[in-house]
């Protein structure tokens, strides 16, 4: 039997390695060790989910360039990309960390999870975990799985304080958790959602503390809601 996709799926790759090869010439990174590769990985990659958007293919081609050992051109990649320009540091960080980055993908990819600038907490490593962007079933609309998905999100974001701050030694765990849109969660947990607020802080604070203990930090991320 002839199987219709075998003809297809190469045809599809090839596009997609010419899409990102393009992408590497125009970036200048045509001619580092690490770009064929990349290129083709990505392409693979791709073919797979085509329909990605162009902020998650720049931070896919810069972790495949961090993972490469190229910070160079994974630095060019993300300050050529708008989403990322002005974060590239932050991304740069934590790209480059050994960590299971398939947790932190789908979060990434729909930005529920980014990095964030605040005068109040000065240079300390800060992200958003926006909880606007997450998509919950019917079923997972249930206060208990609600507080339970609260708790494996946050484990996953500890994620980014692994990397090692500037002038640091080792990950340290300063740093910020900014958590957005509350009322987007606390409207599945009505009528108490007006007491969700300080239930939330003490959550996720602890459940920080515990990665922090986990991962052997010096400081625990404190936790603040952005739309109170």
């Amino acid at each position: 039997m002839i199987d219709p996709y075998a003809t297809r799926a190469p045809s599809a790759r090839q596009l997609w390695s010419g899409y990102v090869q393009h992408l590497v010439e125009a970036l200048d990174l045509h001619e580092r060790e690490t770009a064929s590769d990349v290129s083709e990985s990505l392409a693979v990659f791709c073919e797979q989910h085509p329909h990605m958007p162009e902020h998650t293919l720049s931070l896919l081609m810069a972790r495949s360039f961090c993972v490469a050992g190229d910070s160079y051109a994974a630095g060019r990649v993300l300050l050529h990309d708008r989403a990322h320009r002005r974060y590239a540091d932050s991304w740069l960080e934590v790209l480059s960390v050994k960590y299971p980055f398939p947790e932190l993908y789908p979060l990434f990819s729909s930005r529920a999870l980014r990095p964030l600038r605040l005068q109040t907490v000065g240079r300390e490593a800060t992200w958003v975990l926006d909880l606007g962007k997450i998509n919950l079933s019917e079923a997972d609309r249930h206060e208990m799985i609600l507080w339970r998905t609260l708790r494996v999100l946050t484990e996953s974001a500890s994620n980014v304080w692994k990397s090692v701050p500037p002038k640091a030694v080792k990950p340290d765990g300063c740093g910020t958790l900014v958590v957005k849109g509350l009322p987007h969660l606390a409207s599945f947990i009505r009528p108490r959602a007006g007491r969700i607020a300080p239930q939330m802080i003490d959550y996720l604070q602890d459940v920080l503390s515990r990665c922090a203990e986990r991962n052997g930090w010096s400081s625990t991320p404190s936790v603040l809601l952005l739309d109170l």
